[in-house]
C-alpha cells in the first residue's frame, strides 16, 4: 500500500471512480459532502501512490479481436521472472501472472483469429527459452468481467 492509509473518503472516491472513471470530481465531492479541491487532491494522491489507475478498456470481441485464450505455462523455475518480462512486452498478451498450482505462469492472449493464436503458441512462445509446456483454453464468451475491487 505504499505507505498511504486509506480512510472512508478515499475508499468512497475509489468506489465511485470504479463505477464511472469519468465521474467529475465535483459530482464525487457533492455525493461525499467534501470540497471539489479535497476530492481532486485525494484522487491525485491515490493515482500518484499507484493505488488507483483510470483506464479505458475495450471489449476485444467488439474491436475485431475474435480469439481470446488463457494459457498456462510450465517453465524452468529459475527463468520465471525473465519469461514473465518477455511475455509482458508482447502486444498479444494482455495479462501475465505468476501462479501456484498446475502452471508457473498464466497469461491471457488476445488475437484476431485462431490462426494467429496457433502462430503465437507454436512460433512465438517457442522463441522464449525455458518454457517447457503449455495448456490453452479458448474463451468462448465472457460471462463476467468486473475490474472493481472493494477498497
Amino acid at each position: 500500500m505504499n505507505g498511504l492509509v486509506l480512510d472512508e473518503f478515499d475508499r468512497e472516491i475509489i468506489r465511485l471512480l470504479q463505477e464511472d472513471g469519468r465521474m467529475p470530481f465535483l459530482t464525487i465531492a457533492n455525493q461525499l459532502g467534501l470540497a471539489e479541491g479535497t476530492v481532486r487532491r485525494r484522487a491525485g494522491k491515490l493515482l500518484d501512490e499507484g493505488l488507483l489507475r483510470i483506464v479505458g478498456i475495450a471489449d476485444p470481441f467488439k474491436v475485431g479481436l475474435q480469439t481470446v485464450a488463457v494459457v498456462g505455462l510450465k517453465v524452468d523455475r529459475g527463468k520465471i521472472q525473465p519469461i514473465a518480462t518477455a511475455l509482458s512486452v508482447m502486444n498479444e498478451v494482455r495479462y501475465v501472472a505468476l501462479s501456484t498450482g498446475n502452471y508457473d505462469l498464466v497469461i491471457e492472449v488476445v488475437v484476431a483469429s485462431n490462426d494467429e493464436l496457433l502462430t503465437f503458441l507454436v512460433d512465438t512462445l517457442r522463441q522464449i527459452p525455458g518454457i517447457n509446456n503449455t495448456g490453452t483454453s479458448v474463451v468462448l464468451k465472457v460471462a463476467k468481467e468486473d475490474l472493481a475491487w472493494e477498497a
